[in-house]
């Protein structure tokens, strides 16, 4: 097949029997459609999240939650663009930030820039599950502007560019690694975190999740969760496009066809063995969110194994998602029964399965000839990177939802009426700490309809 640019005997993209015009012109055109194929997702992905939120979260103004998510795909796209992008890519300083090319400049890779696009505008949706119909509108934006153009730019820099001090590093005089291919830390637990944080600073407008019965659920919320997750699953695949720019076309494509497998195979797996464990353990009532639960599995186990998709086999990829089911469903019913208003469960779907599935990840990326010392530095380096990351993220939202709660722009009108309602019901039964509050199981406890009074 000399002069052809596949070569499937040997599994590899080869390019040297054309000329340097013709190696532009189709890495070029191939770059091109890829980043285009990316957009499409990533958009699919976010139609998605706003079904999840007009079936999930109980907020009378629909409006407000179709607003409110525009304003965010937008924002954060601008301020990628013009802030983010400037520190994730175009060069490297020391392994910390990019070299300062703004995006206009001829040297900057445009697909490059579109993949780190892809990842904070996901991020960024994961983040409105948790604040969506609630905050205020300068909280949005705050919020937007922190995640992307500070927090996930210097996280892209630091674990996906070549040259980032996490990717690679020396640890005891042996180089390490951090393995994370399609954003389990990035995106998943860096949006999922600052959804938690926002979520708990909030506070509640009802004591328990649970405490919501199946009449007060709208009549086909069921049927747009359902959709919403699976435009989700298809949008995250998005995120295991490699860039051939950086690839040069010398892939090995059979392992580039893993990773669509494996995501197909981990999210069935993990989808089944909830359905399993709502069916088999005990106590378990058939609703609106058992149901829910089982479809939300199916990106959960895409979660789980997103940190080292390339490198599973269809093998692994199961068992490491039946390993994360258990996870996802432990998670699922603690914060279900907490007074946590996790709607659209993202605290189980992509924090607790990103943390799970980048921790197992070095087990399996070890290099075949490597000792038992190096398995366990890479190990230990995996570790302490996910505990420096979640304290970077945990601080930088922490203190900014901290400020705009402070100030007064945390909630939006309907949310800040709806807390006070629920404050001063919660006052009337016994004031309990924050941590029995929120863990803590009552089967008596007051649930408040959003948009009703307390004399109701």
């Amino acid at each position: 097949m000399s002069g052809h640019p596949y070569d499937f005997n040997y599994n590899y993209y080869y390019y040297t029997d054309f000329n340097q015009t013709e190696k532009k012109d189709i890495i070029l055109n191939t770059s091109s459609w890829l980043s285009l194929v990316r957009i499409v997702l990533v958009i699919l992905l976010r139609v998605g999240f706003v079904l999840i939120h007009i079936g999930s979260v109980p907020v009378n103004n629909v409006n407000l939650i179709l607003l409110q998510n525009i304003i965010d795909f937008c924002w954060v796209t601008i301020v990628y663009a013009l802030v983010g992008s400037v520190i994730a890519y175009t060069g490297d300083i020391r392994g910390l930030l990019g070299a300062g090319y703004w995006i206009g400049d001829e040297i900057v890779d445009k697909d490059e820039i579109i993949i780190g696009w892809s990842a904070v505008v996901i991020a960024a949706a994961i983040l409105t599950c948790g604040i969506v119909g609630r905050t205020h509108t300068v909280g949005y934006l705050v919020v937007g502007f922190l995640l992307a153009g500070l927090v996930q730019p210097f996280l892209i820099h630091w674990i996906w560019t070549p040259q980032g001090w996490i990717r690679t590093n020396v640890l005891q005089e042996r180089e390490v690694h951090f393995h994370d291919w399609s954003g389990s830390v990035i995106v998943h637990l860096a949006g999922g975190l600052s959804g938690l944080i926002g979520c708990m600073i909030l506070g509640r407008r009802i004591l328990r999740l649970d405490a919501i019965d199946a009449a007060s659920i709208a009549v086909g919320s069921a049927g747009t969760v359902f959709a919403g997750q699976l435009f989700v699953f298809i949008g995250l695949q998005s995120l295991g496009i490699s860039n051939v720019q950086v690839q040069k076309f010398k892939v090995n494509s059979k392992r580039e066809y893993n990773v669509f497998i494996n995501n197909l195979l981990a999210g069935c797996s993990c989808s089944l063995l909830v359905v399993a464990f709502h069916f088999l353990l005990p106590r378990e009532e058939f609703n609106h969110w058992t149901v829910m639960r089982c479809v939300q599995a199916t990106v959960a186990g895409l979660v789980i194994i997103s940190a080292g998709t390339d490198i599973y086999s269809p093998q692994v990829a199961i068992s490491v998602a039946t390993t994360g089911s258990v996870i996802f469903y432990l998670v699922s019913r603690q914060v279900f029964r907490s007074a946590l208003e996790d709607y659209c469960n993202i605290t189980a779907i992509h924090l607790a399965c990103a943390f799970w599935g980048s921790l197992l990840v070095p087990f399996f990326c070890a290099d075949e000839q490597a000792d038992i010392k190096a398995i366990l530095l890479n190990i230990s380096w995996q570790l302490i990177c996910l505990i420096a990351i979640i304290a970077f993220v945990a601080i930088v939202m922490l203190l900014a939802f901290g400020i705009l709660q402070y100030i007064g722009l945390l909630r939006n009108r309907s949310e800040y009426l709806n807390h006070l309602r629920a404050n001063i019901a919660e006052g009337r039964t016994g004031r309990k700490s924050f941590l029995e509050r929120l863990f803590r199981i009552d089967r008596d406890a007051i649930y408040l309809q959003p948009g009703t009074s307390l004399n109701d």
